[in-house]
């Protein structure tokens, strides 16, 4: 449980009218008192007067609880989707505010204040969420929607989906730890390539596959992984004592030959027609709801797979440990959701019942799917252009994914791509392009690694473009006539920050607090006052160029950028901030900055200092 929640359970227990002091909440929760007020804040806006406050502290609301419902900050989020979800699906029909309420079991005061939420989230997408009579209907380009979906997923995964845990659950004394270590071990004696993706995806079918008494078997299966998965299951059944059925073998050694791309008629004799043609429709609309791609051949295959066997199962009417969805289903509401989404159109085509825990199942498998496909978009999406003779493609496919795999995502058409490696010349425009030979040598593969350097230089280069004119507003340009002290700078900035609502009151005191553990002087001429932590209501930066220099503490200072970051823009911020340091440790490159006369100029002569001599993070 979050400690949102914990704060809020806490308060609910109470005895009537009890008001719990700041400082009490702050030293049961191992908060500060601001956060407390912050949590406070958070509960109140999206239930008004829950949380009554007064000089004695904080007590809970109980005539305000009319919705009798229990505030789950996960269950709020997973909600939240559902209503986004249903916006983008419904379209131009719009969604009825009653019959949503009615679905979701909540008040219609309820949906108004989570559709508050969502209009106010959605303007940071350049959406719109406009209401007409009691329907909402959402305004604006796709591109926009899919990156409000991208940001509520990441909100409610913590942006680093762990699935291990449940995982562990689910396989009981199973260690988790031991069965991936002796998989691995297995995998790399065979020479079969993998990754941490496909290794937990791997489980995932195991843990279903466990114990599944199979009388059906399949004639003429033949399969390269089959001789790995054999030894695998041995080794279960040595320590555990737990059986994996033939044909449970043979859906382990497909998904491994899926790795390889090998073994697409396998596949194609194994999985029934119906259930193949189901999943991709399923799939279609699952990707027109969501805006997320979710055709990816590898995900399909593991996914046919696992949704035969989940076929079988139900048709057969199997009895297997009961695997309680109830975790996934608070701890990944997202996920949940759309898993839920995906069953019902499965199970509608297929006429058959999806039980509630075989749905968190395929939450793991979306989960793990979007994991994977958040990591390669980092990749540089690259496309070879050579000839397929004697499956030359595949081979130098290989060699280059071994040297480069963890850079580069080879993609099979050439539409969006970054890189093209050819043997030929190319007219595809904007790609780098890399022309080596049929038969690559080494200095083919340093041509492809100067390609590789010079995609990511532009990479930066327009996440700095697109980014830092977004930080510095156009009156965050400050020239001073006079001098002033440091604590002179530290109020000036606080007031700056606090009138254009980038903080709240206390901010030069968190500036102090920073200075006092250690200076934000450098030698060179600069300051970068900063709070210790990220949690400004927005990101910004604010420039102050006095017209003579100062002192600040030891240092003469001649420039100052002031920070305010937002716990949301970390990421971001992260990628500019240790580079903007490294090249203001020069006093020319301050001396640089600090001539230029306009917001404008400011930026293009950081981003060319920072990008200079082909910089990339």
């Amino acid at each position: 449980m979050k400690k949102i929640e914990i704060f809020f359970e806490y308060l609910k227990k109470q005895p009537i009218g009890k008001f719990i002091s700041s400082a009490k909440l702050a030293e049961i929760l191992s908060v500060t008192d601001r956060t407390i007020r912050n949590y406070v804040m958070q509960t109140n806006k999206y239930y008004p007067d829950l949380i009554e406050t007064d000089r004695n502290g904080y007590r809970f609301n109980h005539e305000k609880d009319v919705s009798r419902e229990k505030i789950n900050v996960s269950a709020v989020d997973g909600r939240r989707f559902s209503l986004l979800r249903l916006l983008l699906q419904k379209g131009e029909e719009g969604v009825d505010l009653f019959d949503i309420a009615e679905e979701l079991k909540v008040s219609e005061a309820t949906i108004r204040s989570d559709m508050s939420f969502l209009q106010v989230l959605a303007q940071n997408y350049q959406l719109v969420i406009r209401q007409h009579d009691f329907f909402y209907f959402i305004r604006g380009e796709d591109k926009d929607k899919r990156a409000l979906i991208a940001s509520m997923i990441r909100k409610s995964s913590n942006s680093t989906l762990s699935l291990e845990c449940e995982m562990q659950k689910f396989l009981g004394e199973i260690s988790l730890v031991k069965l991936k270590d002796y998989c691995k071990k297995i995998f790399s004696r065979f020479g079969f390539k993998t990754n941490k993706y496909f290794e937990q995806n791997f489980i995932l079918h195991l843990i279903i596959l466990l114990n599944q008494k199979d009388t059906l078997e399949i004639s003429n299966f033949k399969s390269p992984s089959l001789e790995m998965i054999n030894e695998i299951s041995s080794w279960i059944y040595k320590n555990y004592g737990l059986e994996i059925s033939q044909k449970g073998k043979y859906e382990l050694a497909l998904l491994c030959d899926g790795e390889l791309s090998h073994n697409k008629a396998e596949v194609d004799s194994y999985v029934e027609q119906e259930i193949s043609a189901v999943l991709n429709q399923a799939l279609k609309e699952l990707s027109d709801v969501f805006l997320i791609d979710f055709t990816d051949q590898l995900f399909l295959t593991r996914l046919l797979l696992h949704m035969q066997n989940l076929y079988n199962r139900i048709k057969e009417n199997k009895v297997k440990r009961n695997l309680s969805a109830i975790n996934i289903k608070m701890q990944y509401p997202v996920l949940f959701d759309m898993a839920v989404y995906l069953s019902s159109i499965i199970a509608r085509d297929l006429k058959i019942k999806i039980a509630e825990d075989e749905i968190a199942f395929l939450a793991l498998h979306i989960g793990s799917f979007l994991v994977e496909q958040k990591n390669n978009s980092n990749k540089i999406r690259t496309f070879l252009s050579v000839s397929n003779y004697l499956d030359h493609i595949d081979k130098m496919k290989n060699l280059i994914e071994n040297r480069f795999g963890d850079e580069i995502l080879i993609v099979p058409n050439n539409e969006n791509i970054e890189l093209e490696i050819s043997i030929e010349e190319s007219s595809i425009r904007n790609a780098e392009q890399v022309k080596v030979h049929e038969f690559l040598n080494g200095r083919d593969f340093d041509m492809i690694q100067n390609g590789i350097k010079h995609v990511k230089q532009q990479r930066y280069l327009q996440f700095l473009e697109g980014l830092l004119p977004k930080l510095i507003q156009e009156d965050a340009n400050l020239e001073l006539e006079s001098s002033l002290s440091k604590t002179e700078a530290f109020r000036k900035i606080g007031d700056w920050f606090i009138s254009h609502s980038y903080t709240e009151e206390d901010y030069s005191e968190k500036l102090l607090e920073r200075e006092q553990m250690s200076p934000t002087t450098f030698a060179s001429g600069v300051s970068i006052p900063h709070a210790i932590k990220y949690e400004t209501k927005k990101t910004g930066l604010l420039i102050i160029r006095p017209k003579d220099e100062f002192f600040w503490d030891e240092h003469k200072v001649i420039l100052v950028i002031a920070l305010a970051v937002s716990s949301g823009d970390s990421f971001d911020f992260n990628r500019i901030f240790p580079r903007m340091v490294e090249c203001l440790v020069d006093e020319y490159h301050v001396k640089y900055l600090k001539e230029s006369r306009s917001q404008t100029e400011f930026i293009q002569r950081l981003i060319a200092m920072m990008t200079a001599d082909g910089y990339y993070e």
